[in-house]
């Protein structure tokens, strides 16, 4: 370790702070002015939040020079973890979004390398994050969270893409207007519509997985007896997802047996 020398046996917040920031290529801006939107539920901010925590992350492991290259794969795994915690933390609600998160980032890699220097000193005021937030939001957060770190569609974008729909068509099936899609796609799709969700990604799943992809946007848009001569995607829109389910399984059942 030579570049993070400094960082790495700092115990001042500030200080480990500002050697951060001399590693930053803008992330810690992004940041800064991502997060509240990220935790009031707006996925697009999320996105940014996780790209620019990745981002820095990555610039930190690189300063660090870690001694054993064939550990890196599992330390950068075990920092953008962090990306869940570190908002609730206490560095983020006494330093702020942006340089909270850079120190939080640094206690991460300290606590795990076998020489990750001395601990980083309580800061002078220590606060709680002021975040107006109800059990419901932070739930939403760790999912979409770990849902981009793990670099997962979401499930109405998976949805829109593997049925070949675009957001109108999407919302069809749910029975509502474009703009109601695209806010739960923010905010996430709300409790009452969520079985639904689940049966459709059920279908999304076995058709997914039966048929070839470019074949599945033509396969839901005809017409077939087994649905009352209609489509898979006017089935469902008019709340027969349960039907179209369980039709496919029966189909590629038979289909498996012959």
């Amino acid at each position: 370790m030579r570049t993070l020398a400094r960082i790495l046996d700092e115990t001042a917040p500030s200080r480990v702070a500002d050697a951060v920031a001399r590693l930053d290529d803008g992330s810690l801006v992004v940041i800064e002015a991502k997060l509240p939107g990220a935790l009031a539920g707006d996925r697009e901010q999320v996105r940014a939040y996780v790209d620019a925590y990745k981002r820095l992350a990555d610039r930190v492991l690189e300063g660090a020079e870690v001694d054993r290259p064939d550990q890196l794969p599992w330390l950068r795994t075990v920092l953008w973890g962090e990306a869940m915690n570190a908002p609730f933390g206490e560095w983020v609600g006494s330093l702020g979004p942006g340089r909270g998160t850079a120190v939080a980032i640094i206690q991460a890699l300290r606590s795990t390398l076998p020489e990750g220097g001395r601990p980083i000193s309580a800061p002078a005021r220590r606060k709680v994050p002021s975040w107006d937030l109800r059990e419901g939001d932070v739930v939403r957060f760790y999912r979409a969270v770990a849902a981009m770190l793990e670099g997962a569609e979401l499930p109405l974008e998976r949805i829109q893409d593997v049925l070949g729909l675009n957001r109108t068509e999407a919302a069809a099936l749910f029975g509502v207007r474009r703009q109601a899609l695209e806010g739960w796609e923010r905010a996430g799709v709300p409790r009452e519509r969520q079985a639904k969700l689940a049966t459709i990604g059920a279908i999304v799943d076995l058709l997914e997985a039966r048929l070839k992809a470019d074949r599945v946007p033509a396969v839901v848009r005809r017409p077939a007896p087994a649905y009352g001569e209609r489509s898979i995607l006017e089935a469902i829109a008019a709340g027969d997802e349960d039907l179209v389910l369980d039709q496919l399984r029966a189909g590629f059942d038979w289909a498996s047996g012959a």
